[in-house]
């Protein structure tokens, strides 16, 4: 895996967790998991009461909406970045973003504060959109610099590939679902 797609997955995935671990709730998972460590916990509660001092100053959405966007942008980064069969994994991307979508509809109609569903709030939907364009844009210009030198060197089968897709979609399907448990 080249060190661009790791950066294209590692940093928006990690931004958005920071951001679950310095400014919400105390009883999401991110930060209980960190609770059980004494010494990593001292340094996120210093961290915390730092970054609460200028919590007035930061719009609502970059605390609640951004790190939805920046899931899904790495998640399109995980599928789509260095990938020979890229056509599919484009599609298979495009319908992960239309299930959040309608995922936030589902939460309008059914959902709410305090349920497991959750909220629906529009500049989710936003964000998402703004993830699924930037890594969809990024992706493909991408795809086309390095379609011809680069793919000769994959070895992987479609088959390959599309499990490789399953595996990264179970591990970001937990880590956009360990947010909202506890």
């Amino acid at each position: 895996m080249k060190k661009g797609k790791v950066f294209l997955i590692l940093f928006p995935l990690f931004l958005g967790i920071g951001i679950y671990l310095l400014y919400r709730s105390k009883n999401l998972f991110y930060f209980k998991f960190f609770s059980t460590h004494p010494v990593i916990y001292e340094h996120i509660i210093s961290l915390r009461e730092l970054a609460w001092s200028y919590r007035k100053h930061l719009p609502l959405w970059s605390v609640y909406s951004l790190p939805d966007g920046l899931w899904l942008f790495s998640f399109g980064a995980t599928l789509l970045v260095d990938r020979k069969f890229y056509t599919i994994h484009f599609i298979i991307f495009t319908l992960i973003y239309m299930f959040m979508v309608g995922l936030e509809f589902v939460q309008k109609y059914f959902g709410g504060h305090g349920t497991m569903l959750g909220t629906f709030d529009y500049l989710d939907i936003v964000f998402f959109t703004c993830g699924y364009m930037c890594i969809s844009l990024i992706s493909i210009l991408l795809h086309k610099l390095q379609k011809n030198s680069f793919f000769n060197e994959i070895h992987l089968t479609k088959k390959d590939e599309l499990i490789e897709d399953l595996k990264f979609s179970i591990i970001f399907l937990i880590l956009g679902v360990l947010p909202s448990l506890f």
